[in-house]
């Protein structure tokens, strides 16, 4: 996927930067924190890195698709807090079509007032939302699909100041 990526990003006249190369997998003999246990100081320079692209970008690309479990990644979720703090736009994409209460109610359960709960005992909110209210509200836009068609619906924003957005 992160091919495909490069490869839309330089057709349209945009440059991604990745935390980890195209070109390259976590899954190989010796990467530390992945296939060999990291230290503290190696987990240190994944977070700068990581700090790092986020403060150079132009704009942030996020995978919200569920991560282990019902939510989105938690790593992710930050990102897209840290790249709106600093005013930069931000699209998601999800492979996942379901709503946030959707996903929950195969595992949840109904208060006697109607209120979803998930299998953890806390409510689930009800927003018609893909994700939860504070990750959807600090995204410009959410796509069901993937990279490359968040990496359109980037291309074709039109930000004409403070929060307004106007998708062509």
């Amino acid at each position: 996927m992160a091919r495909k990526i490069v490869t839309a990003c330089e057709l349209w006249g945009l440059e991604a930067l990745l935390p980890i190369p195209a070109n390259q997998s976590l899954d190989r003999h010796g990467v530390s924190g992945i296939t060999v246990p990291g230290k503290t100081k190696d987990a240190v320079s994944v977070f700068e890195l990581c700090m790092d692209m986020i403060r150079s970008c132009d704009a942030l690309v996020a995978n919200i698709t569920p991560f282990r479990g019902d939510e989105p990644d938690a790593g992710t979720v930050f990102e897209i807090a840290t790249a709106y703090a600093l005013g930069k736009p931000v699209v998601a994409y999800t492979l996942d079509t379901r709503l946030t209460h959707e996903r929950h109610a195969h595992n949840g359960s109904i208060t006697a007032n109607g209120a979803l709960m998930c299998r953890s005992g806390f409510l689930v909110e009800q927003f018609g939302l893909s994700c939860n209210v504070m990750v959807a509200q600090a995204c410009h836009a959410i796509v069901f699909g993937d990279a490359v068609s968040a990496l359109f619906a980037l291309k074709n924003l039109k930000i004409t100041g403070g929060d307004h957005v106007e998708t062509t």
